[in-house]
């Protein structure tokens, strides 16, 4: 997991200069409220960014996900969550995985001693398959967010 403000590059000097991080890190900085909401294709079905807004919620109501193949580099345009890290090796799945969507929900764990991170408006975080994160978690003061998740294949940068 990685959390780094987009402004700083000195935050994530270790993915400036490859290509992959380039690529997503330049759409991530021309994206501003009036981003048009929906799926840009960057490389395909390898890498593509969903801008969406939604209202977030209560701790309670916010699940633990992770994905087996795709990084997803998350940046908040507006407003801003709270998000739970926790190695996703240390998890129980809940459910089926979802192969064509890449996505595994994961039961709350018995002593949750997770890292929490808020994430506001010009920051970024990248969660990597072998994390799982819970996002959408109300942070008392953003009731709703404004938010570009780019989508990596892990094989582009493995």
């Amino acid at each position: 997991m990685i959390l780094a403000k987009l402004d700083i590059p000195s935050t994530y000097n270790s993915l400036v200069g490859h290509p992959i991080w380039e690529q997503a890190l330049g759409f991530i900085r021309i994206l501003d409220e009036q981003t048009t909401l929906g799926i840009t294709e960057l490389r395909g079905n390898e890498m593509f960014a969903n801008v969406h807004t939604y209202l977030t919620k209560a701790e309670s109501d916010c699940r633990f996900e992770g994905h087996r193949n795709m990084i997803d580099l998350q940046y908040i345009i507006k407003g801003g969550e709270l998000i739970d890290w926790y190695l996703k090796n240390e998890l129980e799945e809940d459910g089926v995985y979802d192969m064509q969507n890449d996505f595994q929900f994961y039961k709350q764990p018995p002593k949750l001693s997770c890292s929490r991170i808020s994430l506001q408006a010009g920051y970024f975080s990248i969660f990597y398959p072998e994390d799982g994160h819970r996002p959408q978690i109300n942070d008392g003061r953003n009731h709703s967010v404004l938010k570009a998740v780019v989508k990596i294949h892990r094989k582009l940068l493995y």
